[in-house]
């Protein structure tokens, strides 16, 4: 009887498992790659994933506004031929930003009118198509955790495709392709981020499950200032969280060759039997 609850257990915890790896992976295959991050709300640091010199145990990345780009609201590639540096215009054909804004309020839930520009930001692709920083100084590229945010722009974007640029600041170069983003995303387990937070303790999760449960968190967005809504640090806290998996016991991650690899230790205790202990592993590209 025990043999047979606990083969019922592992092929309900491997399809769980499997299952909540391809989430990631979705997630994962749709961010700006140079923004990926690892993060520690103990000493409040974060280094980029393949820069990691110690333990960060949480993932964060920016992700672009994928929805819309699928629907054709916009094609992430300027004419350069009409470029205007003098007042900040950049004319990207085949883009509408009446349709990327109803697109964002769709994702957001959002009722009332609202422009996407209140929402989305312009990161330029660079010259590998990975985001990467033209600046020495990487905390403040993005606006993870305080820092500045350099390297995105406020923008406007017209039914016509013309995108201007409010931002204060201006770019030093301007790339042919560019992402627009419209959200933050972090994977973390709970006992590393503060699981007395409003919007962990309203998902009504048991104290025993709590620290092993990896949590999904979005909508918050960190050239705004903002960050997750269960971070131990920060003051502008926002978006929403999901539970990818309980019983994991440990979550890896690691960037290899411009791929990363995640890695989910799951484990559970079985009554009068030895736990259910087994791994599981997804290379993104």
């Amino acid at each position: 009887m025990i043999r047979s609850y606990k083969a019922k257990e592992i092929t309900k915890l491997s399809l769980e498992s499997q299952i909540a790896v391809n989430q990631l992976s979705n997630y994962l295959s749709s961010r700006v790659p140079y923004t990926t991050i690892g993060y520690d709300t103990e000493s409040d640091k974060f280094q980029y994933i393949g820069d990691l010199t110690d333990n960060k145990p949480i993932l964060e990345w920016i992700g672009t506004a994928h929805e819309s780009f699928t629907k054709g609201d916009y094609s992430e590639f300027i004419d350069m031929s009409t470029l205007d540096t003098a007042n900040a215009t950049l004319s990207s054909k085949n883009s509408d930003g009446d349709k990327i804004s109803d697109s964002t309020k769709a994702k957001f839930h959002i009722s009332n009118d609202i422009y996407a520009e209140k929402i989305v930001n312009l990161i330029f692709a660079g010259s590998f198509d990975r985001a990467s920083s033209n600046i020495n100084d990487y905390n403040s590229s993005f606006g993870w955790h305080g820092h500045n945010s350099i390297e995105t722009y406020d923008i406007t974007i017209d039914n016509n495709g013309l995108i201007t640029i409010n931002d204060t600041k201006k770019p030093k170069f301007i790339y042919e392709k560019y992402f627009l983003v419209d959200t933050a995303y972090a994977v973390a387990r709970g006992t590393d981020i503060n699981t007395s937070s409003s919007c962990i303790s309203d998902l009504n999760i048991s104290t025993q499950k709590l620290n092993n449960t990896l949590f999904l968190f979005s909508n918050y967005r960190p050239w705004k200032g903002e960050t997750f809504c269960a971070d131990k640090n920060g003051n502008n806290k926002d978006g929403n969280v999901s539970i990818l998996m309980q019983n994991v016991d440990g979550f890896k991650f690691e960037e290899l060759d411009y791929t990363i690899r995640i890695n989910l230790d799951i484990n559970k205790a079985i009554r009068g039997a030895s736990p259910i202990h087994f791994s599981k592993m997804k290379v993104v590209f």
